[in-house]
């Protein structure tokens, strides 16, 4: 699925600061989240979590899901029901799941606290990202 972006691929270095997930962990995610999209399982077994980015840092994406309670202050959460988060670009987006919406990929606007669909999948979202 990701095997383009391996060893000599242009986004192997934006890739390459990125850590293992515990089988452990992967085995919690897919217990908890029966409809974990494979995609985003896929990558973190087969690239891991951590900070994309050649030089510095663009994105750090997270080694689990979090739910917006655990960033977000308890009003701001309750808006976003539904989603759970995967990682943020340190600069207020922090992007994620809309469980309710088929697993679309959202990010969370630091500006109004609303989650806006930006990919249909994670992968998608992740190409667009490195590019």
């Amino acid at each position: 699925m990701f095997q383009d972006l391996k060893n000599n691929s242009p986004h192997g270095s934006m890739l390459s600061k990125l850590q293992p997930v515990a089988s452990s962990m992967l085995a919690h995610l897919n217990e908890c989240y029966p409809s974990l999209p494979e995609d985003y399982s896929a990558f973190l077994k087969e690239f891991g979590s951590g900070a994309v980015g050649a030089d510095q840092p663009l994105f750090i994406l997270y080694d689990g899901l979090l739910a917006p309670n655990e960033i977000y202050d308890a009003d701001s959460a309750t808006a976003l029901e539904g989603i759970l988060l995967f990682g943020d670009d340190m600069q207020g987006y922090c992007a994620g799941f809309d469980t309710d919406n088929a697993w679309q990929v959202v990010e969370i606007d630091p500006l109004d606290g609303q989650a806006h669909v930006v990919a249909a999948s994670f992968q998608e979202y992740l190409r667009d990202l490195l590019n």
